[in-house]
């Protein structure tokens, strides 16, 4: 899971909360954390190739590993797109497609741009309209939010949409429910590392790598072994979610 991929002296230093820079990587960082997933055994594929691999059980057998960003940012398209097709390496970005409060419109990719990633292997996923806690909705503004979003982005670049990522990683059984009457197939979530399954599709296991992979803990999450081992932690973190309110 990404954010952002920008040169430190083009970090902005006045931005929102939601804008997330903390979670930032230098293309050079970006390039070699990608290097190092695939020096370790892993295959990158797309997020609907590996959704079929834990369908049919090769996503373990073969290490298929997919990249996927939250927002939708400008410098993804700037300085994480040109690495990823150097490398190439097929990636999600999850986009929200509305207003998102205190944040600048120029800090965030055009429709025009949102369109030119397929050209890169790069599917458009969505993360809701405005980015709220959708934990904290009601039916109807959690249905606008959800389904909402993929009207909308299907809309602006004519193709389906068929992914989703829940804001800020927050979900309930409401939430998830929600996605999946709006058609699709899914959901990424943040709740800590595990092995991913076709039951775990509507929260699937992402990791935040350190900045060069190579770290003890990169290692234990980069581990198929340990991901097994370890996964009833974020299982049990994903129950708590299913049957929270909030």
């Amino acid at each position: 899971m990404y954010h952002h991929v920008c040169p430190a002296d083009l970090v902005p230093q006045h931005s929102s909360a939601l804008e997330g820079w903390q979670y930032c990587l230098s293309p050079d960082q970006f390039r070699r954390q990608l290097t190092q997933v695939r020096l370790r055994g892993w295959r990158f594929v797309s997020l609907s190739s590996y959704l079929t691999g834990l369908r049919d059980g090769t996503a373990q057998r073969q290490r298929l590993a997919a990249v996927t960003f939250d927002d939708g940012w400008r410098d993804n398209y700037e300085f994480a797109v040109p690495v990823l097709v150097e490398l190439q390496v097929p990636a999600t970005i999850f986009v929200v497609s509305g207003a998102m409060e205190g944040v600048s419109s120029d800090r965030r990719m055009s429709v025009s741009q949102l369109r030119e990633l397929a050209d890169c292997e790069i599917a458009v996923g969505a993360h809701s309209k405005t980015h709220p806690c959708l934990t904290s909705l009601n039916a109807v503004a959690l249905k606008n939010e959800v389904l909402g979003a993929r009207y909308d982005l299907q809309d602006q670049i004519g193709i389906d949409v068929r992914f989703f990522a829940y804001p800020g990683g927050r979900f309930n059984q409401a939430v998830v429910d929600s996605v999946q009457s709006a058609g699709y197939d899914a959901a990424c979530s943040v709740v800590g590392f595990a092995r991913n399954s076709f039951d775990t599709r509507f929260w699937l296991y992402r990791d935040v790598l350190e900045d060069c992979a190579g770290s003890l803990r990169d290692y234990l999450k980069l581990s198929p072994v340990v991901r097994e081992y370890l996964g009833w932690r974020a299982a049990k973190r994903v129950r708590a979610a299913l049957t929270s309110p909030k």
